[in-house]
């Protein structure tokens, strides 16, 4: 059976194939509803009209070999069913099904060729993204599949697993050790595009919480690793600041002494807070562990009779 131009090249099988499915539907007695065009479905289109024409029995009007000019009008009848409004009078001259065909398949090539265009621009900014440092995976997985099901609409297939590796391969390295682990113990081909985001989703958020802690570690460090300052000190960096970097006099200094705050000095004798030592009132006292020392000393002592 002859071929409609490229439409042809959807359909799989040979014409062993086709005949079968013509005559099944001829058997069945089947009442047919042609498809009907639109502005990306030329091809598939294309392809279900030679079954269908051919299980009415008009496809021969198409290729130019109607016996009769009633098939040819069947035929042209049924092209004309299955396209929009609009079309139909763009081929209301044509006063064949052959004429009728041949210029819708003009029509469409250049849709078709422009479809071309836009898959292969379409897989090069796919090629090209790869996920930054301070992006999310939701966000960069999103951008991939909007491309992906971009391509699929335009009727170009694109395999899951290429997806997949797509979405490994173009993470940032902090992800290595999931990747390593996924393809030296797991099967890439297997997994499905939802599986490897959640995957990759939860890699980032484990990640996230070892960094706060981490953080958290830092922070304490340093304020453990904060000299603490004299009363001396204090005074002077304080006054220091206050009077912008120029200094202060013995005048200065004891105005100052009751203006700043002195809520976070501790004091070195009690150990509170609020004074320096040379204020506090409270004497210098023996920790619990030398009094209890000085006591077990003391009754170790031999008595004296």
């Amino acid at each position: 059976m002859p071929k409609i131009g490229d439409g042809s090249k959807a359909v799989a099988g040979d014409d062993d194939n086709s005949k079968l499915v013509v005559q099944q539907v001829k058997e069945a007695g089947v009442t047919l509803r042609y498809p009907m065009l639109g502005e990306n479905n030329y091809g598939i289109w294309a392809v279900k009209m030679k079954i269908f024409m051919h299980a009415q029995g008009v496809w021969a009007a198409v290729e130019g070999d109607a016996a009769d000019e009633k098939i040819d009008q069947m035929a042209l009848a049924a092209i004309v069913q299955a396209v929009p409004e609009a079309v139909v009078m763009a081929i209301s001259e044509k006063e064949t099904a052959k004429e009728a065909w041949d210029a819708l398949k003009q029509m469409n090539m250049g849709e078709e060729r422009v479809k071309k265009a836009r898959v292969q621009t379409l897989k090069r900014e796919l090629d090209g993204m790869y996920m930054s440092n301070s992006e999310k995976i939701n966000d960069f997985a999103l951008k991939v599949t909007t491309i992906v099901n971009e391509i699929r609409s335009l009727g170009t297939k694109v395999e899951e697993t290429t997806v997949v590796e797509k979405l490994l391969h173009s993470v940032p390295d902090k992800f290595q050790p999931l990747i390593s682990t996924i393809e030296q113990w797991g099967d890439v081909s297997e997994m499905t595009v939802t599986e490897t985001i959640g995957r990759l989703r939860a890699f980032e958020e484990s990640s996230k919480g070892q960094r706060r802690d981490k953080e958290g570690e830092q922070q304490l460090l340093a304020a453990c690793a904060e000299p603490r300052l004299t009363r001396a000190e204090w005074e002077a960096k304080v006054a220091e600041e206050s009077s912008g970097g120029s200094g202060s006099n013995g005048v200065g200094e004891k105005k100052f002494r009751g203006k700043f705050d002195k809520s976070k000095i501790e004091c070195h004798r009690c150990g509170k807070f609020g004074h320096f030592a040379d204020e506090c009132d409270e004497p210098r006292k023996m920790t619990k562990a030398v009094v209890q020392l000085a006591i077990a000393d003391a009754d170790d002592e031999p008595t004296l009779l």
